[in-house]
């Protein structure tokens, strides 16, 4: 009877463990300081590349070919219908088809930033962990668009 259990308690927990799986894999893209740089050298298209930071630390230095849609004053900015957006951010709005790849100072408020654009259609996504902090230590700010 124990042995019976404890089958069905593990037939039980594969189809939780395999939907687990499933959802992590639908996550987002993890991107390094080498994958960012090939963006930054030729851009992709479908490909955005978004600074979560705020303006004063964008003033600091700014990432090459980077969106800035700041988190902390404008976390519904990819809510906006595209007229408001792109007359808020003299940019258009990314469309939901297209790949946006997070980054912040850390990495922190890009995972958020990125949880709240899949909440808004967005599923298409990546972070780059190491964020400006990685991209400067890495030299960075030497690299250009070619």
């Amino acid at each position: 009877m124990f042995r019976s259990l404890s089958v069905q308690k593990a037939s039980l927990q594969s189809p939780a463990r395999t939907l687990i799986r499933t959802m992590s894999s639908a996550g987002p893209k993890p991107y390094n300081f080498q994958d960012v740089k090939k963006l930054v050298q030729h851009p992709e298209q479908g490909k955005v590349l978004v600074d979560v930071r705020e303006p004063r630390e964008v003033e600091m230095y700014k990432m090459p070919t980077a969106l800035n849609l700041p988190f902390q004053t404008t976390p519904s900015a990819l809510s906006l219908p595209e007229e408001e957006f792109e007359e808020q951010f003299q940019v258009p709005k990314p469309k939901n088809n297209e790949e946006l790849i997070f980054f912040c100072a850390k990495g922190m408020r890009a995972r958020a930033a990125e949880e709240l654009a899949r909440s808004y259609g967005f599923k298409n996504t990546g972070i780059y962990e190491g964020s400006v902090n990685d991209w400067l230590a890495n030299g960075g700010d030497k690299i250009k668009p070619e």
